[in-house]
């Protein structure tokens, strides 16, 4: 698995290639679609971190945390992490090869032109992963969290349908 922050730098390198902004709602919704068919089409999970239903859709909160500076505005830093062998403050970063940075990039393709709305718009239809969590009934959901098992289960009804 990969850590949520370097996949958040992606989309963002990818966004100032094809010259489009991306504001923390929408890098929210990117990972969060880009980590969905990620585990659907290969089988295993992209990122490690746990994403939790908020009012506006899917949320990583290492993402809300280190982007919120920029409010509502689109983003202009990357995200960073604290080195564990210096014990600095570092930008998010992974050396992919070839094939899996080309992968990422088709993943990020799928999601990086669409506003912050349409994303929004997209994590809140009926019956998806925030959906069931957000509109839960019976058993508590401690921290609204949207699960891998529950991701993978909306998405093969999808399928089936």
């Amino acid at each position: 698995m990969i850590d949520v922050r370097v996949i958040a730098n992606e989309v963002l390198a990818r966004a100032d290639e094809l010259n489009l902004d991306v504001t923390n709602m929408a890098i929210n919704k990117i990972v969060f679609f880009v980590h969905c068919d990620f585990m659907i089409e290969e089988g295993e999970p992209l990122v490690g971190a746990k994403i939790e239903a908020w009012q506006h859709g899917p949320v990583f909160r290492e993402l809300y945390q280190e982007f919120k500076k920029w409010g509502e505005s689109p983003i202009k830093g990357r995200a960073t992490r604290v080195s564990p062998f210096s014990g600095e403050v570092e930008e998010a970063v992974a050396n992919f090869g070839t094939g899996e940075r080309e992968r990422l990039v088709e993943l990020i393709d799928r999601y990086v032109r669409f506003s912050a709305a349409h994303l929004r718009a997209l994590s809140h239809l009926a019956g998806g992963p925030w959906d069931q969590v957000w509109q839960h009934s019976g058993r508590a959901n401690p921290g609204m969290q949207i699960s891998n098992e529950l991701i993978k289960r909306s998405y093969q009804q999808e399928v089936r349908q």
